[in-house]
C-alpha cells in the first residue's frame, strides 16, 4: 500500500496550531500573520514528516502549469544536439517547470499541429527549436503564450530567437589554422541551401581577406556528409599545389578529410592540418589524433532560449523579436599543427 499524502491538517495536528496558520506559512505568507516561531516550527515539522506542496493546488493560485512545451526538429535523432535538450530541461527543473517535448522528425507539416497539441494541454509557453540553422516561415506564437526559438529564425526577427554565430565560426576556423602558419587553405562547405553554410562561408572568406590571401577556389562545395567530404578533399590533395590545411563541413566530414589523406599517405596534422565543426558530443574527441573543431553553442541555446522564455511568462517586460548571436568557439585538440617544411 502506498504512503498518505502529509497534508496540511497533519502538521497543523503535529504543531498544535491551525490548519489556516499553516496554510498561510507554507504558502509564504506568514509573515506579519503567524509568529516567528510557530512559522519555524510549522516548516520543520513540514520538513520531518516529508510534506509535499500539492503541485495541481499551487499552479491553480498562479493560474500556470508549469510546463514549458518543446516542439523539435530532428533533435531526438541528431547526434549532436542533445545538449540543447539536457540544458533546457535543467533551466526549467530548476525553476519548478516540466517539459513537454514532441519531434517533429523532419515533417515541416507537423509543425502547427504539435503546437497547438501542446498548448491544448495548457502549456505556459513554446519553444521551437531545430537539429540545424533554419530560417523558419509561417512561425507565430500561438494565442495568449511566448513562443522562444533556438537554432532557428525569422527572417523580420519578430520572434525572439537563439542562434549560432555561425559567421563568427566560419572566421574562427580559418583564423586557427593561419596562426599556425598555413596559406594554402580549403574549405569543403556544407549544404548549399543551409543557411550555416552562408555564413561559415562568409566568415572564412573575410578572414581570408583580412590576411592578404586569395580566395581564388578554395571553396569546394559538398554536403554536410562522411562520403561528399571524402570526395572533395581526394579532389584537392591530387592538386599540384594541394592545401596545407582543410576545414570541413562538420565533424563527420572532417573524418571523411583525414580518411582520404590517409589514403594518399599523408599525416594528419604533420602533411595535412584538418579542422572540423560541431564538436559532436562522444565523437569529435575519439577521432585519432582528437579532432580540432568548432563547437556549436547547443548547450547555451537551450538554457539561453528557456530561460528567457521562463522570464516572459513570469511577466518580465521584454522586447518581442530580435535574433541573438551567440559564439562558436574553437576546441583544440591534436588535428592542427604549423605546415610542413616546403
Amino acid at each position: 500500500m502506498s504512503k498518505r499524502r502529509v497534508t496540511s491538517t497533519d502538521i497543523a495536528n503535529a504543531t498544535g496550531v491551525s490548519r489556516s496558520a499553516v496554510s498561510l506559512v507554507l504558502n509564504g505568507r506568514g509573515d506579519g500573520m503567524v509568529d516567528a516561531g510557530k512559522q519555524a516550527r510549522i516548516r520543520a515539522v513540514a520538513r520531518e514528516l516529508g510534506y509535499v506542496p500539492n503541485a495541481s493546488a499551487v499552479n491553480l493560485r498562479r493560474q500556470r502549469t508549469a510546463t514549458i512545451g518543446l516542439v523539435t526538429d530532428a533533435i531526438a535523432s541528431a547526434p549532436f544536439a542533445g545538449p540543447l535538450l539536457s540544458a533546457a530541461s535543467d533551466v526549467a527543473l530548476e525553476a519548478g517547470y516540466m517539459i513537454l517535448t514532441i519531434d517533429t522528425w523532419q515533417h515541416p507539416d507537423y509543425v502547427d499541429g504539435a503546437m497547438a497539441t501542446l498548448r491544448a494541454r495548457d502549456v505556459d509557453g513554446l519553444i521551437y527549436a531545430d537539429a540545424g540553422l533554419r530560417q523558419i516561415e509561417g512561425l507565430e506564437a500561438p494565442l495568449g503564450i511566448p513562443l522562444v526559438l533556438a537554432n532557428a529564425y525569422v527572417a523580420d526577427d519578430s520572434l525572439p530567437a537563439f542562434i549560432p554565430d555561425d559567421e563568427g565560426g566560419g572566421r574562427a576556423a580559418a583564423e586557427l589554422v593561419l596562426r599556425a602558419g598555413h596559406r594554402r587553405i580549403a574549405f569543403i562547405t556544407g549544404n548549399p541551401d543551409s543557411p550555416a553554410t552562408v555564413q561559415r562561408v562568409r566568415g572564412f572568406t573575410a578572414a581570408l581577406n583580412d590576411a592578404g590571401l586569395p580566395v581564388g577556389d578554395s571553396i569546394v562545395p559538398a554536403l554536410y556528409s562522411l562520403s561528399s567530404n571524402h570526395a572533395a578533399a581526394l579532389e584537392l590533395l591530387r592538386r599540384p599545389d594541394r592545401p596545407t590545411a582543410i576545414l570541413a563541413a562538420n565533424d563527420r566530414g572532417a573524418t571523411g578529410v583525414i580518411l582520404a589523406a590517409a589514403s594518399l599517405g599523408l599525416s594528419v596534422p604533420g602533411d595535412l592540418s584538418v579542422v572540423g565543426y560541431d564538436d559532436e558530443q562522444f565523437f569529435a574527441a575519439e577521432v585519432p589524433p582528437g579532432l580540432t573543431t568548432i563547437a556549436l553553442p547547443h548547450r547555451e541555446m537551450g538554457r539561453r532560449a528557456t530561460a528567457d522564455l521562463l522570464a516572459r511568462i513570469a511577466g518580465e517586460d521584454r522586447p518581442y523579436g530580435g535574433t541573438e548571436r551567440l559564439p562558436c568557439v574553437p576546441v583544440v585538440r591534436g588535428t592542427v599543427a604549423p605546415p610542413p617544411v616546403a
